[in-house]
């Protein structure tokens, strides 16, 4: 079960007392934009609330800075380019921040993102100690990109995050077990402190269970990024080969190009778009009016996060068919949560597809199994937990001082 696996120094016997005291004045929380604070971090900036006095999150602004500011925090604008392999400018990024924090002289700074944690990382040698929470959900944006200026930014934050983590007073945060595996490939050691969360969690009351869809012909659904590493190109092919067989069976992509990576060729998409059997969507507004009408997600990518999408379609009760990388792999166990199947492989992801479009009864079956897997340990309040968890650790041992609440 996700949770803290591994976590140095004692336990603090106060903890759980009542009444609760802060654990500090003041916790610092770096996005790269607002809207991926609203998108992804919510939950996050809840249980620093309860842990802190204040909260305060720094991020780039897209237009919402108010709708974050609305969730209680204090917002501080930080400019920096959409991508940049840059290491001259990243650097520039990097002592702005260092500036703002040495202003906030928060107790802990929360860097969430492989690109947060590698700015802060940088700012970290231009500050006084802080302490450090390294929250990584994106380790499969690592290696998505070639090029000389790409590897060498990789190489450089890649020791940077290195350096970091082997800080006393840093606490790491993993998606899934086998990206410990990855950063210690990549050199990065956790120092005596890390956990693994087990996705970003959802809130299973906002996902509740949704009756299965009467549908005359079932309709599999992928829902994310319509991007060149999301696997849709052997989708098409495994739906293709299906529905030349005359298997009863709707695809829908769900989804939006991608702005920091490559998308789908345009033509390839023009050409999907012509399939009688396929239909391209953007990004639903509210996903559960998605699983309201569609039966099965397909995530056939090599990605190696577990994606919010497929925790939601767990949660609403349908049937998953993943590719058998680190994220979704960790979720879904072939055969019980729906299937696993090997990555690029286009004939096993015909197969899947093929056996739960004839099987009604499987899809009820394994839409169960896969709502009772998120409430056995992916849930926000799991999630959460384990962040407090982190934070006592770091905080709680006499290694800064504690603040009344109220």
């Amino acid at each position: 079960m996700p949770g803290i696996v591994r976590q140095g120094g004692a336990a603090d016997p106060a903890f759980g007392a009542a009444p609760f005291a802060k654990l500090a004045r003041k916790i610092v929380l770096l996005v790269a934009d607002d809207a991926f604070v609203l998108a992804y971090c919510r939950s996050i900036i809840a249980v620093l609330h309860e842990l802190a006095r204040d909260v305060v999150v720094i991020t780039k602004s897209t237009g919402r800075m108010s709708d974050v500011e609305m969730l209680g925090a204090r917002v501080i604008a930080l400019d920096w380019p959409a991508l940049s392999r840059n290491l001259a400018q990243e650097s520039l990024v990097a002592w702005r921040l260092a500036r703002i924090l040495e202003d906030e002289e928060a107790d802990a700074v929360h860097l969430f993102g492989f690109r947060p944690v590698a700015l802060g990382a940088m700012a970290a040698k231009l500050v006084s100690s802080r302490h450090f929470v390294m929250h990584v959900p994106d380790l499969d944006l690592i290696d998505a990109e070639s090029g000389t200026p790409a590897r060498l930014y990789r190489k450089v934050a890649l020791r940077l995050v290195a350096s970091l983590a082997r800080r006393p007073t840093s606490f790491l945060l993993v998606e899934n077990a086998a990206d410990l595996s990855a950063l210690s490939g990549w050199g990065v050691v956790p120092g005596p402190r890390f956990a693994v969360l087990g996705g970003a969690g959802i809130d299973p009351e906002t996902f509740p269970v949704l009756q299965s869809p009467h549908n005359d012909i079932p309709v599999a659904a992928y829902v994310g990024e319509l991007s060149q590493h999301s696997g849709l190109d052997v989708l098409m092919r495994a739906f293709d080969a299906i529905w030349s067989k005359g298997v009863q069976l709707r695809l829908e992509f769900h989804g939006e190009q991608p702005r920091e990576r490559e998308g789908i060729a345009e033509g390839d998409l023009e050409r999907w778009r012509l399939h009688p059997g396929v239909g391209i969507h953007p990004a639903p507004a509210d996903v559960r009016e998605l699983w309201r009408r569609a039966d099965i997600l397909v995530l056939p990518g090599l990605r190696q996060r577990l994606p919010r999408a497929l925790l939601e379609a767990a949660a609403c009760g349908r049937p998953l068919i993943v590719s058998d990388v680190p994220g979704g792999s960790a979720f879904v166990r072939d055969d019980v949560e729906g299937c696993v199947v090997a990555g690029n492989d286009t004939a096993a992801l015909a197969g899947a597809l093929e056996r739960l479009a004839r099987d009604t009864d499987l899809r009820v079956r394994m839409g169960k199994a896969a709502r009772l897997r998120v409430l056995q340990g992916f849930t926000e309040a799991h999630v959460g937990e384990t962040i407090r968890n982190a934070y006592r650790s770091l905080l709680g041992a006499g290694s800064a001082r504690r603040v009344d609440g109220g």
